[in-house]
């Protein structure tokens, strides 16, 4: 015959952790979630913006059509970026 061994719900000399629920306020919402809910959104909207961004070649090469500036594909962006400032000093 098989002895069944009950096992405590919890270990000896420790108590059972209770869960809080959220609360039932009269006016149906909880402000207490809604303002963790707000300070969660607050740091996650925070952003850094960089005002040194580096220029794309798309916009290096419509300034350069702009200024009547020779370039093919083999002219690098560094090089078609100096072409534009030369220009632009000339004026």
């Amino acid at each position: 015959m098989q002895t069944i061994v009950l096992e405590p719900k919890y270990k000896k000399g420790k108590k059972p952790v209770k869960v809080k629920k959220p609360s039932k306020p009269i006016d149906g919402i909880n402000h207490r979630l809604l303002r963790e809910q707000a300070e969660k959104a607050q740091v996650e909207v925070v952003e850094t913006v960089k005002e040194d961004t580096p220029v794309t070649r798309a916009e290096l090469e419509q300034k350069a059509t702009e200024l009547g500036l020779t370039f093919d594909g083999r002219t690098s962006d560094r090089k078609l970026l100096a072409k534009i400032e030369a220009a632009l000093k000339g004026e």
